[in-house]
């Protein structure tokens, strides 16, 4: 119950807040334009809805001023304004701000090199299609998104949960819990994480589960070749621990950032052959293989390297002079130099033999966290969150309709 006190701070808040909104109503009664007149205007001058819902003020006794959260992709947070005179009906100057932020993994800051992806006067896509919702799970976020050749999709789920199913939605079945970033090896077969200790390799036809690593330890990423004969794979590199005398005596991992990995290379077949690729440093991370699995591509710090020819005794790496204007994620879903990319909160159409965006394909700003192609390119696999930090969906749009 309220004393008496508090019911008097509470009737003075509710009178400061009802002369507040009186003197702002009496104030744009001077307006030859009321509000949503001035936010068609604002509309028609090309002001666009952001991820928020459209805070509209009137302040200089002459400006209708609206105001949204744009987008808020890893490195840059934007507010979108713009001020209409509400006696004119013109555009005054604003400026849209845009707050820099460094985007970080195991504790280091990542600059990744891209040619410039600048969606500014691009068209959109002309489909007759819309996108749809393919899943709908109550159990959270739907993540690592990953399509066979067969357009069947599997994916994370959950807590922990892989499922796969098929493109138009049908034949959806859950093949293994306490997993985490599956990824196809080829048609028939699925790599993922297992226990937080190895990784595992499951036949979608004779629903067989292997483990393919013969040591557990913490693993943070993995990549198959695409002929299944090598898993590429970050470990925890050992921290040697030393003596008063400076000798060695033994080592640790920890978990502790920044976090530093080693690059290894383990035959599947025989899996008593492991390697230890020999790298400048162990800050690594995102190994991938190239569409013919005759080289393995990394990063160490902001630069690209690659290492060939894993049969010999000691495989080494070099930089990687090429590919050094776009990330290897998406050189990894690259087709015939096509790839989709999200920019600014949009799912676009990248041309890299171009050097350019060629196309928007998904216009509506919200906050996407993957896409892909079909490897056909019929149709585009995304996942996007309506919130912050939310749960996350897959979403299909029917590219040739």
């Amino acid at each position: 119950m309220m004393n008496r006190f508090t019911i008097i701070i509470y009737g003075l808040l509710i009178l400061q807040s009802c002369s507040s909104q009186t003197r702002i109503s009496k104030e744009s009664s001077k307006c030859t334009i009321d509000k949503d007149s001035a936010l068609q205007i604002a509309f028609n001058n090309g002001y666009e809805r952001g991820l928020d819902s459209i805070k509209a003020t009137y302040v200089n006794d002459s400006i209708w001023r609206f105001e949204c959260y744009l987008c808020d992709e890893n490195n840059t947070q934007q507010s979108n304004t713009m001020d209409i005179n509400c006696l004119t009906g013109k555009v005054e100057p604003t400026n849209l701000v845009s707050v820099s932020m460094q985007q970080y993994i195991g504790g280091r800051p990542r600059v990744y090199s891209e040619f410039p992806i600048d969606i500014d006067q691009k068209p959109v896509l002309k489909l007759k299609s819309k996108p749809h919702l393919l899943t709908d799970f109550d159990s959270g976020r739907e993540a690592n998104v990953t399509i066979s050749n067969k357009n069947i999709i599997a994916f994370s789920y959950g807590f922990r949960k892989i499922g796969i199913i098929n493109i138009d939605g049908s034949g959806f079945k859950q093949i293994c819990d306490e997993s985490l970033n599956p990824r196809w090896v080829n048609d028939d077969v699925i790599a993922y994480f297992k226990d937080f200790e190895h990784v595992y390799e499951y036949n979608i036809n004779t629903m067989k589960e292997t483990k393919i690593t013969t040591e557990a330890n913490s693993y943070y990423d993995f990549s198959v070749s695409p002929d299944n004969k090598w898993l590429a794979y970050l470990k925890d590199a050992p921290h040697i621990q030393y003596d008063s005398n400076g000798n060695a005596i033994g080592s640790v991992h920890t978990c502790s950032a920044p976090r530093e990995f080693d690059l290894w290379v383990m035959n599947i077949s025989n899996p008593t052959i492991q390697k230890k690729i020999n790298t400048i440093s162990a800050d690594i991370y995102d190994p991938i293989w190239t569409e013919k699995g005759d080289s393995l591509l990394f990063y160490i710090g902001d630069k690209k390297y690659f290492a060939t020819k894993m049969e010999k005794n000691k495989v080494t790496c070099s930089q990687l002079d090429k590919l050094s204007d776009i990330k290897l994620t998406n050189y990894k879903k690259m087709k015939n130099g096509i790839f989709p990319a999200i920019k600014d909160c949009k799912i676009v159409l990248a041309d890299y033999n171009k050097r350019t965006v060629t196309d928007i394909l998904v216009n509506e700003r919200s906050r996407y966290s993957e896409c892909v192609f079909s490897n056909d390119r019929q149709y585009l696999i995304y996942t996007k969150s309506e919130k912050y930090a939310g749960d996350t969906k897959i979403w299909i749009l029917n590219l040739t309709k």
